[in-house]
């Protein structure tokens, strides 16, 4: 944000001052013009009335006199402001005028001209300056016999020189303004980037830092808003897993106290059917409590090694009798809670046995996070049901007994754990035919 706005700054001053500079060298080169055509006028002027006041004779010592370096005299039958090709400065001359007082008793002009611009107009033009525009001023002024006093004066000028202490004026208000914009994005920056981490971290940990009083009213007033919020949002989801926890532990003890009467039932029929419906009581209240502790963010962050993790979690799916391999590329150390996490993958992992014979389980580097897949040999998941099979509830088996379809908690357990610690869980197809589950961490 700050190398952007900084960035367009910089390139909005450079327009500016290129265009400042473009005027001040236009401005200069008509200033240095139009003192050229007043003092060139009057030393024409002022030459002509010498002429006409001198014998012929001593004409050519009289304009040998009056001239210079940069200044030619003639005299001609023609006045060469008049020459084809050359660019009348008529503006220029009412404004000397206007100024000279001697200026209305002699007729003059004024015109820009090439250098080898003559009054015959076979030579007009011939010979411009490198970019192209006329470099010599001509002043032509009216003798009494009708021929004509004609001046060349040259334009060039003095070379251009560096204004250097423009130029250091300009790199001075140019790193002012950046240190002025940097310091005040800065003020804007810090507090949106770390409301930024902390919008990331809601929900996952309790390790929110409030951005109260930081930055403009703006974004104060944001971030009091976002700290009340995130305050409200922590303690719905406390006492959201307080809740289930506690109607769980306190179910419990009224199944058991069934369970125990259920033995006096003398009928076998009713006691068998009480007896499920109490298996299935035992069921949600065991959901409920595994719901409680995925949401429960009471357990402390941890490095966890991944690879360490998942083969022990191998070793016991072996031990219960399920079907599972590993296969473990690198070494990768994640930021996470162990136990929620191990809970979370092996619901994906007893996920895929039950349903697809085998879990087949890889632990992977993908750019700067550890990429965990379950595939199984199963009939897949289709594309439409991969959103819904993560909503608590959710069976994708049609049959309604809980020992084939469980309860439908497990892979929304998975998810909400998975995300509480930084990570991702996705569905699609596998290699094989089978669905494959992909759980993506960010690595430490």
């Amino acid at each position: 944000m700050r190398g952007q706005l900084v960035a367009l700054l910089l390139l909005a001053l450079a327009v500016v001052q290129c265009f400042s500079v473009w005027m001040f060298i236009e401005e200069r080169s008509n200033a240095v013009l139009a003192a050229l055509a007043k003092d060139g006028t009057s030393r024409v002027l002022a030459a002509a009335d010498r002429l006409e006041a001198a014998p012929e004779e001593s004409h050519t010592a009289i304009i040998q006199a009056a001239e210079s370096f940069d200044f030619q005299l003639s005299i001609d039958n023609r006045a060469l402001s008049d020459a084809p090709g050359a660019e009348s400065l008529t503006f220029l001359a009412e404004h000397i005028r206007s100024v000279l007082a001697t200026a209305p008793q002699r007729p003059f002009r004024l015109a820009l001209v090439d250098e080898d611009q003559t009054i015959a107009p076979t030579q007009a033009g011939s010979n411009r300056d490198e970019d192209g525009d006329p470099n010599q001023l001509a002043v032509s002024a009216l003798l009494r016999d009708g021929r004509w006093l004609n001046a060349r004066i040259d334009t060039g000028g003095p070379p251009l020189q560096w204004a250097w202490q423009a130029l250091a004026s300009m790199a001075l208000t140019g790193a002012a303004v950046i240190a002025v914009v940097w310091f005040l994005i800065g003020q804007i920056s810090r507090p949106l980037q770390r409301l930024a981490d902390n919008a990331e971290r809601l929900g996952r940990d309790n390790a929110i830092q409030p951005v109260r009083g930081a930055g403009p009213n703006e974004v104060r007033r944001l971030a009091v808003t976002f700290d009340d919020m995130a305050d409200r949002l922590t303690r719905l989801l406390a006492e959201r897993a307080t809740m289930l926890a506690a109607l769980g532990h306190d179910l419990r003890s009224p199944i058991t106290a069934m369970r125990l009467r259920l033995e006096l039932v003398d009928d076998t029929e009713t006691r068998e059917r009480m007896a499920n419906c109490l298996d299935e009581m035992q069921s949600l209240v065991e959901s409920a409590l595994a719901i409680a502790r995925g949401v429960d963010t009471a357990e402390p962050v941890s490095q966890v090694n991944l690879g360490q993790m998942l083969a022990l979690l191998a070793d016991e799916l072996r031990e219960a009798g399920g079907k599972a391999s590993l296969s473990v590329t690198g070494n990768f150390v994640v930021q996470a809670r162990q136990a929620s996490l191990k809970r979370a993958l092996r619901n994906i992992a007893d996920n895929a046995i039950r349903y697809g014979g085998e879990a087949r389980i890889t632990l992977e580097g993908a750019e700067d996070a550890a990429r965990i897949s379950v595939e199984d040999d199963g009939p897949g998941i289709p594309a439409h049901e991969r959103a819904r099979i993560f909503e608590p509830f959710v069976r994708l088996e049609t049959s309604r007994s809980r020992d084939t379809g469980g309860s439908g908690l497990g892979l929304a357990i998975a998810k909400m754990v998975i995300e509480s610690n930084g990570g991702s869980l996705t569905a699609e197809d596998a290699r094989n035919g089978g669905a494959r589950f992909v759980v993506s961490l960010p690595a430490s």
